[in-house]
């Protein structure tokens, strides 16, 4: 049963889903993209049912406060670290999606010790600078996925991060994920590109899919997480 959690990360209230299952320790974390929330990844978290697994909503998405400042990209690993140490996961397999594999992978860097496992969800180790452009698309497009106020922080605080050179430091088992159609936002040599940083990693090709890589096939897109959680846990 997936229930709604609270955390606290200094003045801010953070939203989390939780399977509990068990209330183990060890569990997924899923970071959704850039104007996702939690909500997105509940039917992934209710078809975890043997394993435990969290979804996060970080600031400004969702249910969680939305602040007037403090949208960089440290806060929002920040936001992570909150939710996994409430939730008491000590050991994570972090599942990140969009621009939500950089926050993923920046609390990687920051916590290695408390990773067991990285999915890489469709998408480059590199934060952009967002432009103006990109605040009235997302206004226009997703009127009742972002407050105002969040995508204007988003888009001012935003500055540009590549963690290509840092993905050496990763020592954990890798997973990446790309779709095949022209949708994805990795491409095949960039896909490959992880695997010259990250001898370990493993890439999987979803050939019927774009960006979002749990459609058309639900089932599939579980399996290969739950396999990989399973290979991490032991």
């Amino acid at each position: 049963m997936v229930v709604d959690c609270w955390a606290i990360n200094r003045t801010l209230r953070l939203h989390y889903l939780d399977n509990q299952v068990n209330a183990a320790s060890f569990g997924a974390l899923f970071v959704p993209g850039l104007s996702s929330n939690a909500s997105v990844f509940q039917p992934m978290l209710e078809a975890l049912a043997q394993q435990r697994a969290i979804s996060v909503s970080l600031r400004g998405r969702g249910l969680s406060d939305v602040p007037d400042v403090g949208y960089r990209f440290d806060d929002h690993v920040e936001d992570i670290v909150t939710c996994a140490d409430h939730a008491q996961l000590q050991r994570i397999c972090l599942i990140g999606h969009s621009i939500g594999v950089n926050y993923a992978l920046g609390y990687a860097l920051a916590h290695p010790s408390r990773v067991a496992g990285i999915i890489i969800g469709g998408y480059p180790p590199e934060f952009p600078t967002l432009n103006a452009d990109w605040a009235l698309r997302v206004m226009m497009n997703y009127p009742d996925e972002l407050p105002m106020k969040a995508v204007l922080g988003i888009q001012y605080e935003s500055t540009a991060i590549s963690l290509w050179d840092r993905l050496k430091e990763i020592k954990c088992p890798v997973l990446v994920l790309r779709g095949g159609k022209s949708t994805s936002l990795l491409k095949p040599e960039v896909a490959a590109r992880y695997q010259e940083y990250i001898p370990q990693a493993k890439v999987v090709v979803f050939q019927d899919s774009g960006h979002r890589l749990w459609r058309p096939n639900f089932e599939r897109f579980m399996e290969v997480i739950s396999s990989f959680m399973l290979e991490c846990s032991s």
